[in-house]
């Protein structure tokens, strides 16, 4: 299995586009307090990970392998 690191990616994204915390907050209707919780890399509910994503315009893909 890999272990992708998405929050270098979603640094990265954020310094790109020159949005702020405060930019993305109000993009996903989330809280400030939620956006610096993802980029710190703390423990999230899935859909906030997901609006901060479509707020910075990236897409997400996930493949469940079976065994």
């Amino acid at each position: 299995m890999h272990n992708i690191k998405i929050f270098p990616l979603l640094k990265k994204s954020k310094e790109n586009k020159h949005m702020t915390m405060n930019d993305i907050a109000k993009k996903t209707s989330g809280g400030i307090r939620t956006v610096n919780r993802v980029f710190a890399g703390e423990e999230v509910r899935f859909s906030n990970l997901v609006a901060i994503l479509e707020a910075l315009d990236l897409d997400i893909y996930i493949d469940k392998k079976r065994a």
